[in-house]
Parts: structure tokens; sequence; C-alpha cells
């Protein structure tokens, strides 16, 4: 009988813990809810080179508890327009300047330096975004393979709501 008044409670609290949603995910899944982790398949190349097709990554669900996403950082997110999930580096946080153009970045007035992107084809149907202030509780998120990549560049900001996590590692 103590055995099952433990097991009850048990269950109770990972109940109580995944529709509290402490982390604010962005997704029904009960690992990323109450371990905090999940691992996603990459069906695409819109990350390439940084996470090659059919690879694997690592996102802790947890990790903007206390923070807010920085540039340069890769998340998993679900866009305004759809229910899957997709992955994507941030460019631009709420506040900030933003405008792409040839597939190159400019954020508050300085181009970044980006080594990780496919610089195989930089001028791409979605390869321009005018200069642009970041609206507030939105980011601008782009992929690191700009000419097979559906980002913001072609759905516009990103609500911070929409994050699943941030990618912590690949597998």
């Amino acid at each position: 009988m103590k055995t099952l008044k433990i097991l009850g409670a048990f269950w109770l609290i990972l109940l109580v813990i995944y529709f509290w949603n402490p982390s604010n995910t962005n997704t029904y899944d009960l690992r990323a809810r109450v371990l905090g982790f999940m691992f996603y398949h990459i069906p695409s190349a819109s990350m390439h080179p940084t996470v090659k097709k059919d690879g694997y990554i690592f996102v802790s669900t947890f990790s903007y508890i206390f923070s807010e996403p920085k540039s340069g950082e890769m998340i998993v997110y679900r866009p305004p327009h759809t229910d899957r999930s997709l992955l994507g580096r941030v460019m631009g946080a709420s506040g900030d300047k933003i405008s792409v153009s040839q597939s190159l970045v400019t954020l508050n007035g300085v181009e970044l330096e980006e080594n990780y992107i496919n610089d195989e084809v930089l001028v791409c149907q979605f390869s321009e975004f005018p200069e642009t202030i970041v609206p507030e509780g939105y980011l601008f998120i782009l992929g690191d393979n700009r000419c097979n990549s559906l980002d913001s560049r072609s759905f516009g900001f990103v609500p911070d709501s929409s994050i699943v996590g941030k990618v912590i590692g690949r597998i």
C-alpha cells in the first residue's frame, strides 16, 4: 500500500511539472517538459555545413528559463505558419537593427563575420532582407545554408514563445 502511495505521488508530481511547463517550451513532448531535453532528427540541409542533413541534435528546453536567446545561438522553434519544428540560428533579438544583403547579415550597423554559413552560393531567392528593427518579443532567425533555408527572410519574425529549446550538441 505504501508503494502505491509513493508511485501515485511520483506520477502526480510528473503531471504537475508537465502541465506547469516550467521552461515554457513550445512542445508537448514529455521529455522536454519534465526532463528538460530532447533529441531531434534533422531531415533537411537548412543548417549545412554546421548540422548535416539526416544528423541529430541534442536540445535543452530549460536553457532559456533564466536567460534570453543571443545572436549566434542555434535553436529549435515553431514558426507561426506551421506545427513543424525547425532548426535555425538566432541572428537578432528584440530591439536589434538587422538587415541581410547577399546573404550577409548586418546587426546593429556591424556586418557579422559568420564562418559557419554555407558560402557556396550566397545570392538566392530570399538573400535580401531590408534593414528593420526586431519587434519586442520576437527573434530574427536564419539557417546557415542561406539558399536552402526556410527562415525569417520568408516568414518574418518569430515570437519568443515559439522557442522549443537551445541546441547544446550535435551527434
